[in-house]
């Protein structure tokens, strides 16, 4: 199977849809306009760090108050969900600059 090139050859790169009004599709999918932008990221959690993180994430505790059984693990949880904010604004980054999302 041959690769095909899309390219011009030139040094500013290669555009897919001139236009925002263009339909794009990659990987044999339905063509589609460019996405909407994302709803707004809320402020990033802050935590302190857990002592040693905890992945193991036991049933919260069943007394007043409800909770996590070791400060460890609540923090661990904290830990993550930061982590996947993070992520997901470099995805939502990612995508702006390549044109995929408004």
């Amino acid at each position: 199977m041959a690769v095909k090139q899309l390219s011009d050859g030139g040094p500013d790169g290669t555009n897919l849809g001139q236009s925002s009004t263009d339909l794009v599709g990659l990987y044999g999918a339905t063509p589609v306009a460019k996405g909407a932008a994302l709803t707004a990221q809320l402020t990033s959690i802050t935590h302190t760090a857990p002592g040693t993180p905890d992945y193991a994430i036991q049933n919260l505790t069943t007394t007043t108050p409800y909770g996590f059984v070791t400060a460890d693990e609540g923090n661990t949880v904290l830990s993550v969900i930061l982590n996947l904010q993070t992520r997901v604004s470099q995805l939502e980054a990612r995508l702006k600059n390549f044109g995929v999302i408004a």
